[in-house]
């Protein structure tokens, strides 16, 4: 019930809108539901005088009949209005429930991604909402609620009819609510079972698309493909459970009880008509018949939207979870960088807050100084990099640059001061020059040209017919591993950073490509402080520091020289390197 309470106070985003659609069921409902009273006035009064052998008041009877028909005209206009406006609010809704949650995916830590698949992320962001949608908000307001309005009508007009026929038919209600509550009890684990195999789907979809490459090349189609089967065949039975009990539920009781109820009225009635004491008019037993049997079919009608409701609300607890995630607390000031001076403070970091990947490391990288960072897989060279970038916080020491901790500056404000090339450089769909400056306007072509030119891409703009408008799509399939490496170098090298990060930069790079953006990097490292992550010892050997990490710990600092003189672990991998 909570659930159903948050997920309707999200109707605030359009309470006049909802107030208007509603106000106009509540005309449509009025009108169709009183139409019958004035059919019952016209065959007790105006039809039986004739079956009497009386004479009809033909404009009297027309004034009714025309009464009756705009009525219901009427009524149906007023409720394909309130229709498309509840719809529309339904629309409304979702839509700002969606930006919301993609607002806070982003704005979640790093940490929150760390063991969630991204297609169960996704399916929360795009499938959920949307089925909230659908199946709640489209279901909720434009038959729940116009169902619910005509029930109460019923049955006010019923026990203003006849107080007693009104009060034996509350009974009903009862009955409809055991219903629903063995329905619920009966779908909620195929419900669970539902959704969490859809969210499989999804995931391995994902996989499957950025993995394809790979799965063909070790032939595994096959057995992809029945992987596949077997977690689209968890939905389908689920579903298939859902679908017997929703037919079971809806359907067959409800259909039984309605005629059952009528077939008592009926045969009460008869037996007072055989008794000779009918005390019950033509037109009332009309009523009766109508209004029992709309009463059926719209409580008949709440049960078959039960699948919907559930649906939604599994849905919905999703979303909720995700909207209600703790957020990363920060900090509004910006950060103020002129020199690009970086310093570790014994710091120690642990992704779970117990096991510690870093101890005590101690840095100190003056302006224009590069640092260079080795160790094996696992040493913690990343997790370095994640702390200064402050996707984590260290739980002992402090980061400084140009002595003001990091800390007490917005992640934004620390990010922005910063270039990174990844190893693994991700373009945008777009264009060239959209991917160097990022869709901002601050760059004209000639500096998004010149950008490219620095890191070497001059050949590759010279080839394309469109410069650098040629488009990207696809990550930027089109172009080499290492055509896209001098883009996403072009696109730090124009934000003009302070403090430069090369994450294995170079490590998908052939050596003529290599020598090329080494080459510009001399130049544009000029002024910067720069961090490099590198397996390969080559392309750090002029690093002012090399800092080798083992296990979390600097074991070995100085320059290529020192460490070769050392002879330690670095002069190691040194002669390793060369061998291979």
């Amino acid at each position: 019930m909570a659930l159903i309470i948050s997920l309707v106070k999200e109707l605030k985003h359009v309470k006049g809108l909802f107030a208007t659609g509603l106000f106009l069921l509540l005309l449509a409902t009025a009108g169709a539901q009183l139409a019958p009273l004035l059919l019952q006035n016209i065959i007790d009064n105006d039809l039986t005088q004739v079956s009497k052998g009386l004479v009809l008041n033909q404009a009297d009877f027309l004034t009714k009949l025309a009464i009756y028909i705009g009525l219901l005209a009427l009524a149906g206009l007023f409720r394909y209005g309130s229709f498309r406006i509840l719809i529309a609010c339904a629309n409304n809704v979702v839509t700002h429930l969606r930006n919301r949650a993609y607002d806070v995916m982003q704005r979640l830590p790093i940490s929150y991604f760390d063991d969630k698949p991204a297609g169960k992320i996704a399916t929360r962001i795009v499938n959920d909402t949307e089925t909230l949608r659908n199946q709640f908000y489209n279901t909720l307001l434009s038959q729940i609620f116009i169902t619910m309005v005509q029930v109460i009508f019923i049955y006010a007009v019923l026990m203003t009819l006849d107080l007693t026929v009104g009060l034996v038919l509350l009974l009903l209600m009862p009955i409809f609510y055991g219903l629903q509550v063995l329905y619920k009890k009966a779908t909620d684990k195929p419900m669970k079972d539902f959704y969490e195999a859809r969210s499989d789907v999804n995931t391995q979809v994902n996989e499957t698309m950025n993995g394809a490459s790979i799965i063909q090349l070790y032939q595994q189609e096959e057995a992809v493909l029945n992987q596949f089967d077997q977690v689209a065949g968890k939905m389908r039975a689920a579903d298939d459970r859902i679908v017997l009990i929703d037919s079971a539920a809806s359907w067959t009781l409800t259909e039984l009880l309605k005629y059952t109820v009528i077939a008592g009225i009926l045969t009460f009635i008869g037996y007072q008509f055989l008794g000779g004491n009918l005390g019950v008019t033509a037109g009332r037993l009309f009523i009766y018949i109508n209004y029992v049997t709309t009463l059926f079919d719209l409580l008949g009608m709440l049960v078959r939207q039960l699948p919907n409701i559930q649906r939604s609300l599994a849905t919905g607890r999703r979303v909720m979870e995700l909207l209600d995630e703790e957020q990363e607390a920060d900090e509004e000031a910006d950060l103020q960088v002129t020199a690009g001076q970086v310093d570790f403070e014994d710091v120690s970091f642990a992704y779970d807050g117990q096991n510690k990947v870093l101890k005590n490391i101690s840095i100190h990288a003056n302006q224009g100084e590069t640092v260079a960072l080795v160790g094996h897989t696992g040493s913690g060279k990343s997790s370095i990099m994640n702390l200064l970038y402050r996707f984590y916080d260290p739980q002992e020491g402090s980061i400084s640059i140009d002595g003001q901790d990091i800390k007490r500056y917005s992640r934004e404000s620390v990010r922005g001061k910063m270039g990174i090339v990844l190893q693994d450089p991700y373009l945008f769909t777009g264009t060239i020059a959209s991917n160097v400056s990022m869709d901002k306007e601050d760059y004209s072509d000639e500096e998004i040209i010149q950008a490219l030119r620095k890191v070497g891409a001059g050949d590759m703009l010279a080839r394309l017919e469109k410069g650098i408008y040629e488009p990207v799509v696809e990550k930027g399939s089109a172009f080499s591993s290492g055509e896209r490496q001098l883009i996403a170098f072009a696109r730090t090298l124009i934000a003009n950073p302070k403090i430069l990060i090369l994450d294995e930069a170079t490590s998908h790079i052939d050596t003529e490509t290599e020598e090329i953006i080494q080459r510009a990097m001399e130049v544009v490292k000029q002024g910067r402080t720069t961090f490099i992550i590198a397996h390969r010892l080559s392309t750090i050997q002029n690093a002012d520091q090399i800092l080798v990490l083992d296990a979390g710990q600097i074991i070995e600092r100085g320059n290529h020289g020192q460490l070769m003189t050392l002879n330690g672990r670095y002069a190691e991998m040194q002669r390793i390197q060369e061998k291979v």
